[in-house]
């Protein structure tokens, strides 16, 4: 496969055509564009950052690539397809869909712009109480990865989050962390130029690196 080269502006154009045309006629008659524009583009930029990811993770990592098909079956909103693509990078050791249980660098286009960082997909009652078990075991180590999160200027909490679930012994900012239910480490961007480059791997790698270490804590936890 060849080296991800930027994406195009036919890129962003396709996703807000798409938005504004969600449907199968419409996919139907701009499928090769499809192909040509976002599903080539984003498997070389899965390939590459796979490829980089020894330099964010400390190991190789496998990736997953969203598909354009919405499954509808239990959504009220009935239109067929995402207008948005994104891809996952994953511990190599986890089978099928095994990495929605746990800790994933991603990064996601829209028609708007970007976000990409470290999270879950479905963080599971007993992985969120290990995580809190974690902290309880050592609360110094844990808020020494939280306060360089906090002080980093790229990145940003996010996430729902437990009323009732609370730790007094812990400062805000790990209260903050402790009462999550979605576990969410973030940035957004806009159309910026990075986006159009073969470097947007490379910048990636990089600032996923800024949280490798997170990723480990997060990483070695495991559900009871």
């Amino acid at each position: 496969m060849k080296r991800f080269e930027g994406f195009l502006p036919e890129t962003i154009d396709f996703l807000w055509e798409l938005r504004m045309n969600n449907s199968k006629e419409w996919m139907d008659q701009n499928r090769e564009r499809y192909k040509a524009v976002l599903k080539e583009p984003f498997d070389k930029l899965a390939a590459d950052l796979a490829e980089l990811s020894p330099l964010f993770c400390g190991e190789k990592m496998h990736y997953s690539v969203s598909r354009i098909n919405r499954d509808i079956r239990y959504s009220k909103d009935k239109s067929p397809y995402r207008a948005c693509r994104w891809v996952v990078l994953y511990d190599e050791k986890l089978h099928g869909t095994e990495w929605k249980l746990r800790p994933t660098f991603y990064f996601e286009l829209q028609p708007e712009g970007y976000t990409h960082g470290l999270g879950f997909w479905h963080a599971t009652p007993a992985y969120l109480t290990a995580f809190r078990k974690k902290i309880n075991s050592n609360p110094g180590a844990f808020l020494r990865l939280a306060k360089k999160v906090d002080k980093d200027p790229l990145f940003q909490l996010e996430g729902e989050e437990y009323k009732k679930i609370k730790n007094e012994t812990l400062d805000p900012l790990g209260q903050s962390w402790y009462k999550k239910k979605d576990i969410i480490i973030c940035t957004r961007g806009g159309m910026e130029d990075i986006l159009f480059t073969p470097e947007l791997p490379q910048y990636l790698a990089e600032e996923w690196g800024r949280l490798k270490g997170l990723y480990k804590f997060l990483e070695e936890i495991e559900a009871e």
